[in-house]
């Protein structure tokens, strides 16, 4: 099973038993959170600046694609970043590969139509993007400088690009794996690539492993723990057990789990 093989990881520390387990497990997803939650920090902080720039200037026009095309500059991860006005339409959008998709109506996107029920920052679950990718999107408000709704600043980025790069460092040279799913049990990154865009509640390769979906659920209900599973590695029949470690990341109470497993 896909999700099961892609979740193995061995830290090899020089120590062995649960508790030592538990401790090196612990310790990988730390640093990998804090790498992860300090990228969406970044972005959050510079999406703000942005939008309070574009109150100056508007929605379009050379300052406003300036302002966006730096924006974009500063995030690999990021694909494009956009302005849209107050009835949905996009308006100015950056880097120029994407600007073909100004004057598109998203009005009618569950992710704008959300955005627009409070008008407040937001991070997005995962969904098919007018760009034709399935992606997430920051979305904040553009506010005139006499307060009233301009629009909308969009970041839109592949969370598995940003979580390879924050991961990287804490699983090299080790035989950790990572998966970091939505709280509706969709993994939105599989360090092993299997699993990306698999849900652990509802694809059908998951349904015989009912520990492994039990300890789904306990991952949802809680933003942090340690749990255990078994599994049948289907190569050779062997059943096996794994453990696995959690914690959360996220931007304006959108959150992501992310697991590592050994």
């Amino acid at each position: 099973m896909a999700l099961a093989l892609s979740l193995v990881l061995i830290l090899s520390y020089g120590c062995t038993g649960p508790a030592s387990q538990e401790v090196q497990l612990k310790t990988a997803t730390l640093q990998i959170q804090q790498a992860v939650q300090s990228e969406l920090d970044k972005l959050d902080l510079e999406m703000a600046a942005a939008a309070s720039q574009l109150s100056g200037t508007g929605l379009s026009g050379t300052e406003a694609r300036q302002i966006l095309n730096v924006l974009y500059s500063r995030h690999p991860f990021i694909i494009d970043c956009l302005t849209a006005d107050a009835a949905g339409k996009m308006v100015t959008v950056a880097p120029d590969a994407y600007s073909s998709y100004e004057g598109s109506d998203i009005s009618q996107q569950d992710v704008t139509v959300k955005f627009n029920e409070t008008r407040k920052p937001m991070l997005s679950q995962m969904f098919t993007a007018v760009e034709g990718m399935d992606a997430v999107v920051i979305m904040g408000p553009v506010l005139s400088q006499n307060g009233d709704f301009m629009g909308s600043l969009s970041a839109l980025f592949k969370p598995e690009t940003l979580l390879a790069a924050a991961s990287e460092p804490t699983l090299r040279g080790t035989d950790i794996s990572l998966n970091v799913i939505q709280l509706d049990g969709l993994n939105i990154y599989d360090s092993g690539l299997a699993d990306t865009g698999k849900n652990l509640f509802t694809d059908p390769e998951f349904q015989p492993y009912s520990e492994l979906i039990a300890l789904g659920h306990r991952m949802v209900a809680e933003q942090s723990g340690y749990g255990s599973y078994t599994f049948i590695y289907h190569p050779t029949g062997q059943t096996m057990k794994k453990m696995a470690y959690w914690a959360t990341v996220g931007l304006h109470g959108t959150e992501w789990r992310v697991v590592s497993v050994q």
